[in-house]
């Protein structure tokens, strides 16, 4: 419940405070319902046009909705960013998330990269890859439209040489991904968030990357897929811009997971804050989850707040020279006739570090790194999520509602689908021989012409 204490304080200043935003990033869904409610109740206070201008505020991409949809295309390439990196930060993204037992052969992700690449120029989303590797006439539509002269080579040369185990291995890998129909939805989408602008434009960003029917690994990858989109973001924001942006990050320790992730959340850590945009991140055990010693040190750093509750002493090892001492706190003396004594400051914080792990329910300590050098002992105040029955309706009526979030009714969103990929379904026959035959046509005009 401490955890909702900073979305809580800038939902009750909302729509008014214009000049901060805030994004939820959640691989679980507890926080990102708690989140939905805040707004639900702050919607039913406003009246007329600052409900309103709340209402436009809000963007919700919730990967387990079947009814409310919200587009997530991966393969659509952020304006600001290369293709090759674009499609090299993909592919290292997929690599690094799936599963030991499943990981991808060097042929595999050769074969990968190389459908991503032609499904990014296509504007088609992930879920053609199966089209792709299996179906021969449309492969040859959608080369027949690329300018990529390695890519048209690769496909007419190499992809033939590629072993039936390469391809079933790959195909099996990526249709764990749309094991669920909700993400299978959104992947199948045109378009993608366009973090930039969202967060330049202080909106109230609601992701949810978990679902009963998504499986962890799934779960891990969709975050580190948004992860990845809004770190490319960040740092296409001007240097202090007017709009501070606020991200808060459940389940923290699952950003640490791979090497790639790991560089993201340094570039974050160390240079994020120049662009405007601040991370929270929320965990369990945050020692145990990062292994990686220069990792937490460059985390310990760049802190610049904190709220430790009840925790380990390994885990709160890091406030233990900002925990408070009096140099008055009397040491048991068993002899009733020789006057007590006092612990040394060293020991007394000994003392609190260890009772870190006793703390009861809702306190903590609260450190202002920015502001003291000193951590306060605090008691947070109780925040009324309305009981459980009332809870699920309301975020239930809000999650439902396709007028909020910037969302679309299934129906619609289907013949969007349908409408785009009738491109490549209707062409003509034409268009699916062998990109040799137009090819030979071309030199011999161009011959003939020339004699």
């Amino acid at each position: 419940m401490a955890a909702l204490l900073p979305l809580e304080a800038i939902v009750r200043r909302l729509p008014g405070l214009r000049t901060v935003g805030f994004g939820v990033l959640d691989a679980k869904g507890e926080l990102f319902e708690r989140a939905v409610y805040l707004l639900a109740a702050r919607l039913a206070e406003l009246r007329g046009a600052e409900r309103q201008e709340l209402l436009e505020r809000i963007v919700i991409v919730d990967f387990a909705n079947r009814a409310s949809l919200s587009p997530y295309n991966i393969l659509a390439r952020w304006n600001h960013a290369e293709p090759d990196f674009f499609i090299t930060s993909r592919l290292e993204t997929l690599r690094e998330l799936l599963p030991a037992g499943e990981k991808l052969s060097l042929r595999g992700a050769s074969v990968l990269k190389h459908v991503l690449t032609l499904l990014s120029e296509s504007s088609l989303p992930l879920t053609h890859l199966d089209r792709v590797l299996g179906d021969e006439p449309f492969r040859r539509r959608l080369l027949a439209s690329s300018r990529n002269e390695e890519l048209a080579f690769y496909f007419r040369t190499h992809f033939a040489a590629e072993g039936k185990q390469t391809i079933a291995a790959l195909r099996a890998r990526m249709d764990s991904l749309f094991a669920s129909e909700g993400v299978r939805l959104a992947l199948s989408g045109s378009s993608a968030p366009d973090f930039l602008r969202l967060q330049n434009e202080g909106k109230i960003v609601l992701v949810n990357c978990a679902g009963p029917t998504i499986a962890r690994g799934v779960r891990l990858l969709l975050q580190g897929l948004v992860l990845s989109d809004i770190r490319q973001a960040i740092f296409a924001r001007p240097n202090n811009p007017t709009v501070a942006y606020w991200w808060c990050a459940d389940e923290a320790q699952n950003f640490f997971l791979t090497r790639q992730m790991q560089e993201n959340l340094t570039d974050i850590l160390t240079m994020a804050r120049s662009f405007g945009t601040f991370f929270y991140f929320l965990c369990q055990n945050l020692s145990t989850a990062v292994p990686d010693a220069r990792m937490l040190e460059v985390l310990y750093t760049n802190i610049r707040w904190s709220l430790t509750l009840r925790s380990t002493q390994h885990d709160a090892g890091f406030l233990r020279s900002a925990l408070p001492v009096t140099g008055r706190m009397q040491r048991p003396e068993p002899n009733p006739f020789r006057p007590a004594g006092t612990y040394t400051p060293e020991e007394e914080r000994n003392i609190a570090l260890a009772g870190i792990a006793t703390l009861p329910d809702r306190e903590g300590y609260l450190w202002l790194k920015t502001l003291s050098d000193r951590a306060i002992r605090i008691r947070t105040p109780f925040i009324d999520l309305g009981g459980g029955e009332r809870f699920r309706t309301v975020v239930d009526s809000i999650l439902q509602d396709t007028t909020i979030g910037g969302r679309i009714t299934r129906g619609e969103y289907l013949d969007r689908i349908r409408e785009r990929d009738r491109r490549w379904t209707d062409a003509p026959e034409t268009e699916t021989q062998d990109l040799d035959v137009p090819m030979a046509h071309a030199f011999a005009r161009e011959q003939g012409a020339n004699a």
